[in-house]
């Protein structure tokens, strides 16, 4: 199977999840006349509000925070797009959450406000206590990547030590909320995307800390004496519309495949687990397979992770997945896979993710390379890097999680 029908897939799945097909149809129940606010966050965030614009023109207003990269390449009109850091705050984070609180609770009563939300918002709109400083909020934000946790335990805390998520954000405007959000969090729930600024949020400061035991954070942190003192999430009212997310992604990436001719199988839309893990199994369904002589097209979604803990090296669950599956396939003729995230970054480098084949360890011989050290080391990006198998589409301006598809031919 050539890497460019496989890319093509992933491309696919890639705008069928972008604010410009996935965002417009939503916001026709709205009166495009009527003056309406306009507050978001996330990697997302600029595009949509274009559409916003698009859509309601100088009757739209308001703030939606950004990555670095990722700003609008269209007018927004009366909305000001503002860029911050991702996947670890800064200041601008910081300056940017404080103003989507100060023009949320400038709303009046009889006025819409439709938030935009989609993955990276926890990052980009960061507000941490005023007796927590950013740097001791990062500190905590390198553990927790760091650590293995899962996503949805890095929003649980990173919400309950924050002024303006776990839906306080909602909470600040007295207006009409509406939010449409584009998921990047494994079964969408609604309270983990973007650590839940705009919705109903039921964990506790309890929890938080619980998780910060689970993997060993300081005993002796300012963090864990404010969660002690903390008080609950506010109660928050609203609309709340998913517009994309991985299911839909993937469909997408289906339905393009069958139209070629191909039989399919759906593995998982919300896969998670160590990325290794994972990776030997999805081998083993695929070789199967290719043992009955049936080609198929394996597709899954879902967050990997991958537990660094001592490690240096870099790369992402998608290349660390693809470099474990290729130890796992061990050649096997016939069988190639792609797999990269929807945001465009996979981990800690530009890249979106990779490519294999039956002649990838053959290459990687050649090259000299160990995988079975790389592997260890979580080295994944020098891996790919060296073999130049990488795929690289730069940001995609959306992020509906991992995309992965597995070709068996007989």
């Amino acid at each position: 199977m050539s890497k460019t029908f496989l890319l093509s897939l992933y491309e696919e799945a890639v705008r069928v999840s972008k604010p410009r097909h996935c965002l417009p149809s939503y916001f026709s129940s709205f009166d495009r006349n009527q003056r309406v606010c306009i507050l978001g966050a996330g990697k997302a965030a600029a595009d949509m509000a274009v559409e916003a614009y698009n859509y309601f023109g100088a009757n739209a207003y308001g703030l939606v925070v950004t990555r670095y990269g990722y700003e609008n390449t269209q007018p927004t009109g009366n909305i000001e797009v503002r860029l911050a850091a991702h996947p670890v705050p800064d200041e601008h984070s910081v300056e940017g959450a404080k103003a989507l609180l100060s023009l949320a609770s400038k709303v009046e009563p009889s006025e819409d406000v439709i938030f935009l939300i989609s993955g990276g918002g926890s990052a980009l709109a960061c507000a941490p206590p005023e007796n927590i400083s950013l740097d001791e909020k990062l500190a905590l934000h390198k553990f927790l990547l760091r650590s293995g946790a899962s996503i949805e335990e890095m929003n649980t805390v990173r919400k309950h030590v924050s002024v303006i998520k776990g839906g306080r954000l909602a909470a600040a405007s007295k207006g009409k909320n509406t939010s449409l959000v584009i998921s990047d969090v494994v079964g969408d729930d609604p309270a983990f995307i973007a650590s839940g600024l705009t919705v109903q949020d039921n964990t506790t400061p309890e929890d938080a800390l619980a998780i910060l035991d689970k993997y060993g954070f300081s005993e002796a942190s300012c963090i864990r004496n404010y969660l002690n003192q903390a008080l609950p999430l506010p109660k928050v009212s609203g609309d709340y519309k998913l517009v994309a997310n991985a299911q839909s992604a993937i469909d997408a990436a289906v339905e393009k495949a069958k139209a070629a001719g191909w039989d399919t199988e759906i593995i998982s839309y919300t896969e998670r687990g160590e990325a290794q893990t994972v990776a030997e199994r999805h081998a083993e369904i695929a070789l199967e397979y290719k043992k009955r002589g049936k080609p198929i097209l394996l597709f899954s979604g879902g967050e990997l992770t991958v537990t660094l803990g001592d490690s240096q090296g870099e790369g992402g669950p998608n290349q660390e997945y693809l470099m474990a599956l290729a130890r796992a396939l061990n050649s096997e003729v016939g069988i190639s896979a792609l797999a990269a995230d929807t945001d465009g970054v996979d981990g800690s480098k530009d890249v979106a993710g990779g490519y294999i084949d039956e002649n990838t360890l053959a290459m990687a011989l050649q090259e000299k390379l160990d995988i079975d050290e790389l592997l260890k080391e979580h080295d994944s990006f020098g891996f790919f890097d060296r073999l130049n198998s990488h795929i690289k589409i730069g940001p995609t301006r959306t992020n509906v999680n991992d995309f992965r598809v597995i070709s068996v031919l007989s």
